[in-house]
């Protein structure tokens, strides 16, 4: 559903308030703004008056004036008018001359960053959406990202570079027009005109997945039956990636990273282990590191280049070998390794075509989607009149499936953050640069009171 706010994010009564709003001034903005008209941003973009030819050119220049309007706040602009007339007559009693600033004429120049607006406000208008027949705000704000890094680049960017800040964040001044008070308020209307609509993947019951990982042993055991090997190896390999994605609450392109030299050396680890007698889930007990080494555990090692890392690193999570639910994850992988192994591989990849390519996502959602079908179908799990392609993917519902469970099953912060900001450096404790894969394991092994207790959560 659009959303329909003010840029403030407040709700407009209705479409016709909303599109009146959006399309028509407010009186006095200029006082507390930059205003020019189109005539004089035509002479400043192009040193020029605007000709009849010119008319979806003075079109965007009006839209961006709007939005950048639509981008204050009335009751701010209505308070800055009161005050600005109150100075006025104060001045007037006083024969003095009021100490308000000229509002012009500007320098023949874009410093306010209105040629970038006309640029992004021409995108928004030809360029076709993925969701929708035109493009998303954020879409269409990529074009100020751009506008900003040519200017850092330029000459005059380039000698702005120079700056000292203490503290994490790097602070610097610079004359960069994206950057004005202006476009930022440009910015702010054009988000409140344009709304979002987004198709955000759904979680579904955690028993949805353990359906779904039966249907595809059941369909991969039949494909063996027939003789159709390499069709049942691709099916067994999709199945241990969709059990991979929600045990260890990981996105699509996470699940990819699973690597088959880190898998062989630490799969055996864990898989003798045994519950403690009376064990309860009791997320705000932690730990030992020797208690942990002793639960029944089975080792997820991705390889990859992780954001905060420098290069390519590994980076393993210790989950439960069987959850709650019944998610078998050490039975899948020992099967996704039994495939590897009959293909050859033994590094490289885990999911990738026999002769070691990666494997395609797209292939994996389509298949994913065909068995959540299934599941739809024959159980009622899944409402019937959900549409599968529109709510579920490989990319998020394996992640929300985990992380929704974990949540009913009692899982509390800060587990559930560190379990789903494992790639952020601050969060990554089993992720260490130019260490050996045992060192990883023992870090992986100091934060199973979170990855072990979430996913048996599951």
């Amino acid at each position: 559903m659009r959303m329909v706010v003010d840029a403030q994010g407040n709700p407009w009564h209705n479409d016709s308030e909303r599109r009146a709003d959006i399309n028509r001034g407010v009186n006095a903005a200029h006082a507390c703004m930059a205003f020019q008209c189109e005539i004089c941003w035509m002479r400043n973009l192009e040193n020029r008056d605007p000709t009849r030819e010119d008319l979806p050119y003075v079109q965007c220049i009006r839209r961006a004036n709007l939005d950048a309007i639509t981008g204050m706040s009335r009751a701010t602009v209505n308070s800055h008018r009161l005050e600005t007339l109150t100075t006025v007559r104060n001045a007037a009693g006083l024969n003095k001359t009021p100490s308000l600033h000229e509002r012009g004429p500007f320098p023949l120049a874009d410093q306010l960053g209105m040629g970038t607006a006309v640029d992004m406000l021409e995108k928004s208008r030809k360029a076709k959406g993925r969701n929708e027949e035109h493009i998303q705000y954020a879409t269409m704000r990529r074009g100020r990202s751009t506008a900003s890094r040519s200017y850092q680049t330029s000459p005059a960017g380039v000698a702005e570079a120079a700056s000292f800040a203490k503290g994490a964040y790097r602070v610097r001044p610079t004359n960069c027009p994206t950057q004005s008070d202006w476009f930022v308020s440009f910015l702010l209307g054009a988000q409140a005109r344009m709304g979002h609509k987004t198709r955000t993947n759904k979680a579904v019951p955690i028993e949805v997945m353990v359906k779904l990982l039966g249907y595809v042993a059941r369909d991969a055991l039949a494909m063996e039956m027939d003789g159709e090997k390499a069709a049942a190896n691709e099916l067994w390999k999709m199945g241990a990636y969709y059990c991979t994605l929600t045990a260890g609450s990981l996105r699509s392109n996470e699940g990819f990273f699973l690597e088959l030299a880190g898998m062989n050396q630490h799969l055996p680890q864990g898989r003798d282990g045994a519950m403690p007698a009376g064990f309860q889930l009791k997320t705000n007990r932690l730990l030992t590191e020797e208690e942990c080494r002793k639960l029944p555990h089975v080792a997820i090692c991705l390889l990859g280049k992780f954001k905060g890392g420098v290069g390519y690193d590994h980076h393993i999570i210790n989950v439960a070998s069987v959850s709650m639910s019944g998610l078998r994850s050490r039975w899948w992988l020992e099967k996704l390794m039994e495939v590897c192994r009959v293909e050859g591989r033994c590094n490289g990849p885990a999911f990738a075509t026999p002769d070691g390519r990666l494997a395609s996502s797209i292939d994996y959602n389509a298949v994913f989607r065909r068995y959540l079908k299934e599941v739809q179908r024959t159980t009622d799990l899944i409402p019937e009149d959900e549409d599968v392609d529109e709510h579920y993917s490989i990319y998020r519902t394996p992640r929300r499936t985990a992380l929704n469970r974990a949540k009913r099953a009692g899982v509390k912060e800060p587990h559930l953050s560190e379990m789903n900001r494992w790639s952020r450096e601050e969060g990554a404790g089993t992720k260490r640069v130019c260490r050996s894969m045992s060192a990883h394991y023992t870090d992986a092994v100091m934060m199973m009171p979170t990855t072990w207790l979430y996913s048996y959560a599951l």
